[in-house]
């Protein structure tokens, strides 16, 4: 009977641990763009709970990187916040919460970018993510070859049928390509310095270079044609 119990006990600590690290984030960098005019770029991501339980989810400014005179919020579910609050916010079982970052140009163009940080506030589940926002504010000054990392070159841009690529860091595995909105249209395991993009429809994407993991080193945008 002693050893029936033991085994309970030790599928109870295996199932709760299947359903810890189970947040998922769409998209993980989130970007957008704007005329530097404009009163607000608004970036904006979702996180979606499929622990098995309701979460606590604690947040950080990590970085923060703006062009002189601008300014940036965090949103979630308790409201927007400035880069020198944080809080923590709730979500419930299978819940889907909109997250986003709003960046004020003030009318100076250039490329903006904030990291939040998100963990676990409940105890016994560990969560640890990175969530990465990217505005560009256009205008005759932008400069937005480095929207992320400078770890990357993509080249040529606007592109027809290739890419090629050139990224510095070594942990770079994987790649994706993906929509404006987030949607994710192409992605590979790292095989070649080459990407071929003759299935994409012209428009606006946005590069990602990936770790095996799925953390994200690098970004840039390209325009196909």
């Amino acid at each position: 009977m002693k050893k029936l119990a033991i085994l309970f006990i030790a599928l109870l600590g295996c199932a709760f641990a299947s359903g810890q690290d189970e947040i998922w984030i769409n998209p993980n960098t989130a970007y957008a763009e704007a005329d530097a005019t404009a009163t607000e770029i608004e970036a904006v991501s979702s996180i979606y709970n499929a622990s098995g339980f309701e979460l606590y989810v604690d947040w950080q400014w990590n970085t923060i990187e703006l062009p002189p005179g601008w300014s940036v919020e965090f949103c979630e579910n308790n409201g927007c916040f400035p880069s020198s609050m944080d809080t923590i916010f709730s979500l419930s079982l299978d819940e889907t919460a909109p997250v986003s970052a709003i960046f004020h140009p003030n009318g100076i163009p250039g490329t903006g970018k904030v990291i939040i940080r998100l963990y676990s506030a409940s105890p016994g589940i560990h969560i640890e993510e990175r969530l990465v926002f990217v505005a560009v504010a256009t205008g005759p000054n932008a400069t937005v070859e480095n929207e992320a990392d400078a770890g990357i070159a993509l080249f040529p841009n606007p592109a027809r049928q290739v890419l090629n690529l050139v990224v510095e860091d070594p942990a770079y595995a994987r790649w994706q390509i993906v929509e404006l909105t987030g949607q994710q249209r192409l992605g590979a395991p790292i095989a070649s310095n080459q990407v071929h993009i003759e299935c994409l429809p012209p428009g606006l994407y946005i590069f990602q270079a990936l770790t095996a993991e799925g953390g994200v080193i690098a970004v840039k945008r390209f325009v196909k044609i």
